[in-house]
């Protein structure tokens, strides 16, 4: 990924949800802006990894990752459900999963 796509990707970046049964998995979820100039909030789930000298991201799962995704997809849809004003504010950052901290002000997924 180059750095300007890299840059372009961060500035639609809204927050992030975690699986609390499979903290490896999360949702990242974007502002997105439509050819016509809707806005709208979309999601990308992933999966961490560690390896003794490596670790990482993927978009691969495996078949004891399935209550993990189901979660994740759930507390994302939740999340944008519960907070269509996002899709017209400014970044938020992460909210390190689904609890609220004294840092934010934006409401949590329940």
């Amino acid at each position: 990924m180059s750095k300007q796509s890299s840059k372009k990707r961060e500035s639609n970046y809204v927050t992030t949800v975690r699986s609390e049964a499979c903290p490896a998995i999360a949702a990242n979820i974007f502002r997105r802006t439509s050819q016509d100039g809707h806005t709208y909030l979309d999601y990308e789930i992933s999966r961490s990894w560690k390896t003794a000298s490596r670790e990482g991201y993927s978009t691969r799962f495996y078949a004891r990752n399935r209550d993990g995704i189901k979660e994740v997809a759930d507390l994302a849809s939740d999340w944008i459900e519960q907070n269509p004003q996002a899709a017209d504010g400014l970044p938020e950052r992460s909210l390190n999963g689904r609890r609220r901290t004294s840092e934010n002000t934006s409401p949590a997924v329940e």
